[in-house]
């Protein structure tokens, strides 16, 4: 009787053993199963990261393209900004001269549209010739001498200046024109 005691334990150990082998067993699959699906998943981020490495290998070289890109322009853009300003300086110059000749021509103008009168004080000569042509006197002045003062009229014109004119460069090759003040072209 003891025997089958003991037999009754045993074979109630080897049934609560098979369902805890089952159980395992089950859980052991199930986890197999985690593991295929943890593998697969880990094989999908590392293709995942070598298409990030590839994105960013390829970021980096279109990104080198556009620095190198944009330090030509930003170096044709400082060329331009200098050359600009050599033109802006030298227009500026330039319109100063052209300034300062205006004046002149308005000046002399002003002078020959003014009334004259002539007086002969003494020892110096107060001619419209004397006075247009700055104190220098002509061939003709020199040799008619006060028969030239004597035919001048008040209101007789006065032969003026000859006009001056400049030739219009495109140096630069640019849009924009420069007065050259060296050049002058001859009638």
């Amino acid at each position: 009787m003891i025997s089958a005691i003991v037999d009754g334990v045993l074979l109630l150990a080897l049934i609560v053993t098979t369902i805890k082998i089952v159980t395992m067993y089950r859980e052991l699959k199930r986890l197999g199963a985690y593991h295929t699906e943890y593998q697969r998943i880990f094989d999908q981020t590392a293709l995942a990261l070598d298409g990030i490495e590839v994105s960013i290998q390829e970021i980096n070289v279109r990104s080198s393209q556009l620095l190198n890109a944009l330090g030509t322009r930003m170096d044709d853009a400082r060329e331009l900004i200098a050359e600009i300003d050599s033109i802006t300086r030298e227009a500026k110059r330039q319109q100063s001269v052209l300034k300062a000749e205006l004046k002149e021509l308005s000046r002399a103008t002003a002078e020959f549209q003014a009334p004259q009168t002539f007086r002969k004080s003494k020892g110096s000569e107060d001619t419209l010739a004397a006075k247009v042509l700055g104190g220098r006197k002509s061939r003709a002045n020199s040799a008619a001498g006060a028969q030239t003062q004597a035919s001048v009229q008040l209101d007789t014109p006065v032969s003026k200046k000859p006009t001056r004119i400049h030739r219009i460069d495109d140096a630069f090759g640019s849009p924009f024109r420069s007065v050259s003040m060296n050049q002058k072209d001859e009638l």
